[in-house]
Order: structure tokens, then sequence, then C-alpha cells
């Protein structure tokens, strides 16, 4: 119950702008959220990258699962990046 009502209170604070908006969207909302996403896609992208060196020298990994998960974090990041155009354009007019 107190981590639900610590994470609400987080969002809450992490939406405190200059500009005194706490309960609702700003036009930049989008994007900082698209960029956010993008972090992390990076960061799984990262992490499977890593996970495939070390496959070459454990058996016990697959080097082709990593393969198709690094595939897979590089076509999320073109999405995303386009997505972030987009946001950030309409954003910005």
């Amino acid at each position: 119950m107190w981590r639900r009502a610590a994470g609400w209170l987080g969002e809450k604070i992490g939406r405190v702008k200059p500009n005194g908006s706490l309960f609702r969207r700003t036009a930049l909302t989008g994007v900082v959220e698209l960029e956010a996403m993008h972090l992390g896609v990076e960061g799984k992208e990262a992490g499977w990258r890593l996970l495939r060196a070390l496959a070459t020298r454990d058996a016990c990994l697959q080097p082709v699962e990593f393969d198709r998960l690094i595939d897979r974090a590089v076509r999320q990041k073109r999405t995303l990046d386009e997505l972030r155009r987009q946001a950030a354009s309409s954003a910005f007019g």
C-alpha cells in the first residue's frame, strides 16, 4: 500500500515544472516519456550485447537468441526515434 502511494507521489513530484503543471500533461510530456523509453531500450540492448559477447565463452548461453534480442532492440529504438521526432515536432510547432 505504501509503495503504491510513494510511486504515485513520486510521479507527481516528477511532473513539477516551472510552468506549475502538476496534474495535467504538457506539450513536452510525450517527448520526455519517449526519451526515457529510448534510454531504457538502449540499456536493454547494451545488456543483450554483453550477454552475446559472453555467449562465445559459455555454452549455456545461446548467441542466436541474443542476436534476435539485439535486432529487436534496434528496431524498437528506430520506432522510438521516429515517435520522438513526431512528438518534438508537435510540441515545438
